[in-house]
Formats: C-alpha cells, structure tokens, sequence
C-alpha cells in the first residue's frame, strides 16, 4: 500500500469515527427526546384524568344543588299554595262575617 493510500484510508477511518460518533450522540439525544415526549403523554394523560374526575365531581356537585333549589322550590310552591288557600278561606270568612253584619243591622232596624 502506497503511503497516500494509507493516509487517505486513515482519514476515512477517522471520519468513519467521527460520523460514528455524531450518530451516537444524535441517537442518544432522539433517546431522550422520546423519553420526554413518554413522559408528556403521561403527564397529558393524568392531566386528562384529573380534568375528567374534576368534571364528574363538578357536574355532581351541580346535579346535587339543582336537586335542592328544586326541593326547595317545590317547597315554596306547596307554602305559596296553602297560603294562597288560607287567604282565599279567610277572605270568604271575611264576606260572611260582612254578611252576618248585614244582616244584625238590618234586623237591629227591623226591630226598631
């Protein structure tokens, strides 16, 4: 082998080794970025589930105080109606002891 082929095929091993090198260390870096790319679809998972549980507390929490202020609704509504019911008795008590008044007047001035 001539002294020039020698040196150029020592430069090619060495630039084999270098690109070698970058190759490995581009590897090693795609290594880590996968790892961190798992570790974001983990961390994009919990999130996911922590969001999903947050909604269903929410949505139950809000379910519960619906089911209350209608409970208490109805509950006024069932007050309202007896107090509209009592109101009706009474004005009808009222148009009878009228009534009865009418009527000792008129029998008062019969009388006389």
């Amino acid at each position: 082998m001539t002294p020039e082929q020698e040196e150029w095929l020592i430069r090619a091993i060495q630039e084999l080794q270098a690109s070698q090198r970058e190759l490995q260390a581009a590897q090693q870096e795609l290594r880590l970025v996968q790892q961190n790319q798992q570790l974001l679809i983990q961390e994009l998972r919990e999130g996911q589930a922590m969001l999903a549980q947050f909604f269903r507390e929410s949505m139950a929490r809000f379910d519960e105080r619906t089911r209350a202020i209608e409970r208490r609704t109805e509950a006024v509504e069932r007050r309202t109606e007896a107090l509209e019911r009592r109101t009706d008795e009474m004005a009808q008590e009222m148009r009878e002891m009228r009534q009865e008044i009418r009527d000792l007047r008129r029998d008062f001035l019969e009388r006389r």
